[in-house]
């Protein structure tokens, strides 16, 4: 029986201990941070620690070397006061000599995504009619383009996209419908050309929706003239983003007062492969 008071103030000494224990952060520049985190934001990497002085600091995870438990310092012992030099940097004075702690874990970070390559198929649809036919052009080829990313919702987009004539359809008034594609058809090239910003769900890693407003300009070449048209666009699009590579699905809506009055609609469609840097 002598020994349960023994036990006991020994889980009281522990416990004391433990409550007592600070959360203590070292970041890359060399500089520590003492007090009690009060915010650990997983999702953008970031902590916020409230120092013995009620000063709250944020601290982005690619400035810490690692996040402990440790004692706090002993009177006597290098104050846990903060000094801020012109850059506003925070650099705590520390005793080196303090080795017991505890480490507590560092999430990684999701990485952000500064932009993207993208290079993909286009097949582009112009659909005429009129009181007797309506008639389909599709124009296929290679899509080129790059994205800038501003933070996870925000982009500017651009690209370049060159093709040929590939197929006509011709349905009539009964449905009927003839399609030509190869020797049926002209010798005539399309390019277009588009800038316009992004509003996703993420630009980041994962899935993404996203929409898009902008401004292209198109022209369909043969060799005896050119039919030139610019206006509006707007996109729709889908895609996965891992760390290096995107795969995307980009439906684009073109509006021009250039076309002719029997033009139904103008899309784009693009299969594109993004490579993130």
């Amino acid at each position: 029986m002598k020994l349960l008071p023994v036990i006991f103030g020994v889980v009281l000494i522990h416990s004391a201990a433990a409550q007592t224990l600070q959360d203590v952060i070292y970041k890359k520049d060399g500089s520590v941070l003492r007090g009690t985190l009060v915010e650990q934001d997983f999702d953008n990497g970031r902590y916020k620690i409230r120092l013995d002085g009620g000063s709250i600091f944020s601290v982005s995870q690619e400035e810490i070397t690692k996040i402990t438990k440790e004692a706090p310092l002993a009177q006597g012992q290098a104050n846990s006061g903060v000094n801020i030099n012109i850059n506003n940097n925070p650099s705590i004075t520390q005793n080196p000599q303090l080795t017991s702690s505890q480490a507590l874990p560092v999430y990684p970070e999701e990485k952000s995504i500064n932009g993207t390559f993208y290079i993909g198929t286009m097949n582009h649809t112009l659909k005429a009619s009129n009181i007797f036919m309506e008639t389909e052009f599709v124009y296929s080829g290679l899509n080129i383009g790059g994205q800038a990313n501003f933070n996870r919702h925000f982009a500017l987009y651009a690209d370049l996209n060159i093709g040929s004539y590939s197929e006509r359809t011709d349905t009539d008034s009964f449905g009927n419908s003839v399609t030509y594609s190869g020797d049926d058809l002209t010798d005539e090239t399309y390019t277009s050309a588009q800038i316009a910003a992004i509003l996703s769900t993420n630009l980041y890693q994962g899935w993404q929706f996203f929409t898009g407003l902008g401004a292209f300009s198109e022209s369909y070449s043969t060799d005896d003239n050119s039919f030139q048209a610019s206006g509006s666009d707007f996109q729709l699009g889908l895609g996965y983003s891992w760390k290096t590579l995107q795969l995307l699905l980009r439906i684009n809506i073109l509006n021009s007062s250039d076309y002719d009055d029997n033009v139904d609609s103008s899309t784009t469609g693009h299969l594109q492969l993004g490579f993130n840097f």
